[in-house]
């Protein structure tokens, strides 16, 4: 395992109660006994450790000594410390890769651990709108009496809503069939249906670097080999996306071309036709992840990839959890007929079908989609200006570029490690994600990601507590050792 991997599995180890380096020493027990750490792997040097964590190595040392006095690992002279080989009563035993893969951001480790941030920048959800009242999510008694004669097992999703969604689609100029629609639980579903449909261990996808973390994980979990392109302004060049193409034989293209994320960059059109015929020329399939496009801070955006190759194999991804609420946990793929077949079969292995009371309520929420658009780029425009405005009084020489839509800012540091920021930040009651969790690579480690979407006083408290996190962060890097060049 490599330092990073270790910072992972720790996940939010500080926030809680007692020592340092108690909370440290029982993060790596839990992550022992749940499979994150095998037996016999070597734990990473004390100095690096206490870095990375931003933490004296003393707190490190401490924590090691605690793990050796119960047992946990062994340290003999002149050798490192190793995990030692437990019985089976204490071990959760996970004989799988996902262990190695899944569940790695701040906000996914944060739905396991019992005790919650105070303040959660992690995620980007967005409360329910005023305007939609607590009964546009219900529905009527003759609604549920016609539902509760089905059978309730509907694999390629609802007929009313999958209806609805190919409506929104042709009112937007993307003709579409109700044929073409496959309902999934979230877009996170979708991803992991395409991955398991399309991809077998070793196959190579290209993908935007950074991207969105849950992206990575279950292309990951796939069996994947992930290859990134540097996003710039605006988004991937497609003459590089070509190279690469040329010079790895992708089996798949996963994009976010409308307000991607962590970045809030817009493909232009020039370069999604662009992308759309290299596509078609090497006959290669792309993943459209469109989950923020309707989160738009301006009037115009361009139209979705698909639009551009109707015949392409293009699989365009929504979701009604960021437009609506974070719980109505609906989604769906767009794609040719044929695609969505096999699309449903893989889904109908995997859950036999979405809640179809879920999708009742969606497909009467999907015919407003237009309205609720507005009403959240009001919203959304006002708590940007209000996360710029705290972030210029108490973070000034933090940077960003304004996104045109989205729900995150992607921050860079004027120096540092997020990672070994976050660690701090966890101890003022704030989770965050550093660049490297969205990155494939461990790059981007200057940068971090903060969503805009939460409440105004969540907001401002949260700013606070980030300024006096950095505040405790910087004496650090003055104590961490220099490389010193000597000439001879």
């Amino acid at each position: 395992m490599e330092l990073n991997d270790f910072v992972k599995v720790t996940g939010v180890w500080s926030n809680g109660n007692g020592p340092l380096y108690h909370r440290l020493a029982q993060a790596f027990i839990k992550a022992i006994v749940q499979g994150d750490i095998a037996a016999h792997t070597q734990l990473p040097a004390e100095r690096p450790l206490a870095t990375a964590l931003a933490i004296s190595r003393t707190t490190v040392v401490a924590a090691y000594n605690l793990l050796q006095q119960e047992e946990w690992v062994e340290s003999r002279q002149g050798s490192k410390t190793r995990v030692r080989p437990q019985p089976a009563h204490k071990l959760i035993t996970l004989h799988s890769h996902f262990n190695s893969v899944l569940a790695r951001s701040p906000f996914f480790n944060s739905l396991f651990d019992e005790a919650q941030p105070t303040i959660d920048f992690s995620t980007g959800t967005l409360e329910n709108l005023p305007e939609l009242p607590a009964s546009a999510f219900a529905l009527s008694q003759a609604e549920l009496t016609v539902l509760l004669k089905e059978r309730g097992y509907t694999a390629l999703g609802l007929p009313a809503l999958r209806r609805a969604i190919a409506n929104y689609y042709n009112e937007a100029g993307l003709p579409t069939t109700e044929n073409q629609i496959l309902v999934t639980t979230g877009a996170q579903q979708a991803i992991s249906l395409v991955a398991a449909c399309y991809l077998q261990r070793g196959d190579n996808v290209i993908l935007e670097n950074p991207t969105y973390f849950g992206a990575i994980d279950a292309l990951r979990a796939a069996g994947a080999r992930l290859l990134g392109l540097r996003v710039k302004q605006h988004g991937i060049r497609p003459e590089l996306l070509r190279a690469q193409v040329e010079a790895s034989l992708p089996r798949l293209i996963y994009l976010q071309p409308t307000f991607q994320n962590p970045t809030g960059t817009v493909l232009p059109i020039f370069q999604r036709r662009e992308i759309v015929r290299l596509a078609a020329e090497f006959n290669l399939p792309i993943v459209e992840d469109n989950t923020l496009a309707d989160l738009a801070l301006t009037q115009n955006t361009p139209a979705p990839l698909a639009t551009y190759a109707q015949a392409a194999n293009i699989i365009t991804i929504g979701s009604m959890s960021k437009l609506f609420w974070a719980g109505l946990r609906v989604g769906w793929i767009r794609a040719p007929q044929s695609v969505i077949g096999r699309l449903g079969r893989v889904k109908v292995v995997n859950d036999l079908g979405s809640s179809i009371i879920n999708q009742a309520i969606a497909a009467h929420l999907i015919p407003e989609t237009n309205q609720i658009k507005t009403l959240r780029r009001t919203e959304l425009g006002v708590k940007l200006e209000l996360l710029e405005g705290l972030l210029a009084s108490c973070l000034p020489d933090w940077k960003w570029v304004r996104p045109p839509g989205g729900i995150f800012l992607w921050v860079k540091l004027p120096l540092g490690e997020a990672s070994a920021f976050a660690q701090v930040a966890l101890r003022y009651g704030v989770v965050i994600v550093p660049g490297t969790t969205m990155s494939l690579d461990d790059s981007h480690s200057d940068y971090l990601r903060l969503p805009f979407s939460l409440e105004a006083a969540t907001l401002t408290e949260g700013i606070k507590r980030l300024a006096a996190a950095w505040e405790a962060y910087l004496p650090l890097l003055e104590t961490e050792p220099r490389v010193v060049q000597v000439l001879v």
